[in-house]
């Protein structure tokens, strides 16, 4: 088993608190957990043997390969945000989880970052790799105290999954209301891996870039849903791209935003680079005030003869005949709108954990009255 010998491996209890809220669950029940807080990580453990969880910069020098996975799949000069983040190659910041080839991980893997610092600045980059034939659940999130208001995080992520691997993921992120956080995702999908995945980001911020990028390979197949939440004040800009790059792969993209006076633009590309490729986008918005903006563009790049892409984009404001109608049956103004909000983000999904739906659902209520 692989642990890191040199971190402290605990937290305060308001420490704990501020991550419950954003999926942690205590680490004797995760098969691993690694946390990572302001500039230095402050758990790295493993309960199952298959699961490799260290600092990056302790995994760059115990295992070779990891420096070949290190901006593997990005440009380390691709813009001045990842610039920066590779500025501090010599130090890394962040965690590296490697789940063993063929491993059937029974219990899910935890990852969480925290920023308590006012006004700080954090630049992290993680790395991510399933190998081949290996299964495995992920859960992680991002959190700060409340009376962190201000901050800049910058983030990078690259995720290997290789030939056969099975991950489903859910991330959940809780940042100050004031912050600016610029995020970056990148993601490999070999021969037959699969991928699900779902993100959710409800909480009020100023400013949120995100820009991901997956490429598949044959026969893989990736679906991921996004439920994007926008409160007055916060500007959310979402960028990704899909690259179905062999025969066989399939990708299915689904992104839910509601705005209460935030502004959402979501720009999404899809592209079909082989015979025999299938790809859907589906952008769907909700408005529930004539303030803020919903911006949907999804793209589609057919560069193969017998690659099947599509995709469908809507938004609107709530339905008033919906509204009316759950109204009359004795129900307030309030609660029906919130049902209405909590229907349309389809958090009975089950791909979102009983406990994470919950707090997902109060995150809405929240951050519509303001209290988050």
């Amino acid at each position: 088993m692989d642990t890191a010998t040199t971190l402290e491996n605990d937290l305060t209890n308001a420490e704990r608190d501020i991550l419950h809220d954003v999926g942690f669950a205590d680490e004797t029940t995760r098969a691993g957990t690694s946390v990572l807080a302001d500039h230095r990580m402050r758990m790295a453990l493993s309960n199952d043997p298959d699961v490799v969880i260290l600092p990056l910069a302790e995994a760059l020098k115990t295992y070779d390969f990891v420096q070949g996975l290190m901006f593997g799949l990005v440009d380390p000069e691709e813009n001045d945000h990842i610039r920066l983040v590779a500025e501090h190659m010599h130090d890394p910041l962040g965690h590296f989880i490697w789940v063993r080839p063929g491993a059937r991980v029974r219990l899910p893997v935890q990852s969480f970052t925290l920023l308590e610092t006012p006004q700080a600045r954090q630049f992290t980059h993680d790395i991510t790799l399933i190998d081949e034939g290996a299964e495995v659940e992920m859960v992680s999130g991002s959190g700060v105290p409340s009376d962190l208001q201000k901050g800049r995080h910058i983030s990078i992520g690259e995720s290997y999954l290789r030939k056969g691997a099975k991950c489903t993921s859910v991330t959940i992120e809780h940042w100050g209301p004031e912050m600016e956080v610029y995020s970056y995702g990148y993601s490999q999908l070999d021969a037959t891996a699969t991928s699900t995945s779902t993100a959710i980001m409800m909480s009020p911020i100023r400013h949120h870039s995100s820009r991901s990028v997956s490429t598949l390979g044959a026969g893989a197949s990736a679906v991921s849903q996004s439920i994007v939440f926008a409160p007055e004040g916060t500007e959310r800009v979402l960028v990704s791209e899909t690259r179905l790059a062999a025969a066989g792969a399939k990708s299915k993209d689904v992104t839910r935003m509601v705005s209460a006076g935030g502004t959402i633009v979501n720009e999404a590309l899809l592209i079909g680079d082989a015979a025999g490729s299938e790809g859907f986008l589906g952008c769907d918005g909700l408005k529930l005030k004539d303030t803020g903006e919903i911006r949907a563009v999804p793209s589609l790049h057919a560069l193969a003869e017998g690659s099947q892409l599509s995709h469908e984009a809507s938004v609107g404001m709530i339905d008033g005949e919906k509204l009316n109608y759950l109204m009359a049956s004795g129900m307030a103004e309030d609660a029906a709108r919130d049902l209405i909000v909590q229907g349309f983000l389809a958090l009975s999904d089950e791909q979102i954990p009983d406990s994470l739906r919950r707090r997902v659902t109060e995150m809405v209520a929240e951050a519509k009255s303001g209290g988050m």
